[in-house]
């Protein structure tokens, strides 16, 4: 019944967006379309900023609402779908970060330009087309159906290494994958000092001792428990910052801990003196601004059997990883760091570091060529 609907949901969609098709395209249109949050993106905000510096005269449209799984949500969802449409019939490009119904299962303007500039610039665990029908990924049947990241005319990436991973998690050529970069790594670059100077004038108590920053990834099915981490943790030698999942938004209760809800997990990097993830690409985005990485995979068999990795950890970070944690602590206890490893696995996986990926994609929505200047960013 559930596939039924599905097909019938999906049938409905192509009839509506038939007649909005009829309507004449703005040339100089650009939508953003997101279901990961209600307000857009620091990408999407970068971005739309450096087009209107290139071509004031573009028109940007945001439409970013997070969908929910209850029933009278999604029927206000269906009319925001509605919206979706009738911006993707009548623009020139269409930007998203994240999985889109009416940008995959519908059939579009041979005009229009569909962006994927996922929310992150690399990926160390597998995800898309990579864990179909895996505890963690999407059900095989049901991607099918929603015809699952479809319709992408180039996917953004932060890498060269990552081209082959994005090409097969998107399920795309790899000449489709661009790896320029994303906005928001720009803004790290950039605007490091200004960001960490507005969070410690925010937390001025986080100045006092140093900073561990602890980001897990997202688990869609089990919720996670910080009782280790804050047990172990000496608070008169330490700040400790937890920053958990923006979507998974896990509770913690001990007042010791700062969670920052003011600011991103990326905006927190600047201020942290040592980061502890498991598989997110925050590891990479630290990575950019030389803090010492560290890697609690405490499930890390388990994991690889229900969802998989794209970077072997172990090899690539050694000395880094620890499955209790601890002996993460006494290794930060110790001081000692391989700065010369991280740089490795830093220049790896983000390929440009100029502070301008922002500024090609733009360059590319306006006058199709992904140069800056003089200079060929794609070679």
């Amino acid at each position: 019944m559930k596939y039924l609907l599905l097909r019938f949901f999906k049938f409905i969609l192509k009839i509506v967006y038939f007649f909005f098709k009829l309507l004449p395209t703005n040339t100089k249109k650009v939508v953003f379309i997101s279901r990961q949050q209600n307000v857009p993106s620091l990408d999407f905000k970068l971005l739309s900023r450096d087009i209107k510096s290139i071509d004031s005269s573009y028109q940007v449209v945001f439409l970013c609402k997070k969908m929910k799984t209850n029933k009278q949500y999604l029927i206000k969802y269906c009319f925001h779908l509605i919206r979706q449409m009738y911006h993707l019939a009548t623009s020139k490009v269409c930007v998203v970060d994240s999985y889109c119904i009416c940008v995959s299962v519908l059939k579009h303007k041979k005009s229009l330009t569909i962006i994927q500039i996922w929310h992150a610039i690399a990926t160390v665990k597998k995800f898309g087309y990579q864990t179909l029908s895996k505890k963690y990924g999407r059900n095989q049947k049901t991607a099918k159906i929603l015809n699952m990241h479809n319709n992408y005319d180039f996917v953004i990436s932060g890498s060269t290494s990552m081209i082959p991973v994005f090409a097969e998690t998107f399920n795309v050529s790899s000449e489709c994958v661009k790896p320029i970069g994303t906005p928001r790594i720009d803004y790290l670059i950039n605007n490091n000092r200004q960001i960490m100077k507005k969070v410690k004038t925010k937390y001025p108590e986080l100045n006092k001792k140093k900073v561990i920053l602890y980001a897990p990834t997202f688990r869609k099915k089990e919720n996670l428990s910080f009782d280790k981490i804050i047990d172990t943790v000496d608070f008169d030698k330490y700040n400790l910052i937890i920053k958990s999942h923006p979507v998974k938004k896990e509770k913690v209760y001990d007042s010791r801990v700062y969670k920052c809800h003011e600011f991103s997990t990326m905006e927190l990097l600047t201020i942290a003196d040592y980061v502890i993830t498991d598989y997110s690409a925050i590891s990479i985005e630290a990575a950019i601004l030389n803090k010492p990485v560290f890697f609690y995979i405490y499930d890390y068999e388990k994991y690889i059997k229900s969802n998989g990795l794209n970077i072997d950890l172990k090899r690539e970070m050694k000395g880094c990883c620890y499955k209790k944690f601890n002996s993460l602590y006494q290794k930060i206890n110790v001081g000692k760091y391989d700065y010369e490893q991280l740089k490795k696995f830093k220049d790896k996986y983000v390929s440009h570091q100029q502070g301008n990926s922002g500024l090609i994609l733009a360059n590319y929505i306006v006058n199709g060529k992904w140069t800056v200047g003089k200079e060929d960013e794609n070679e």
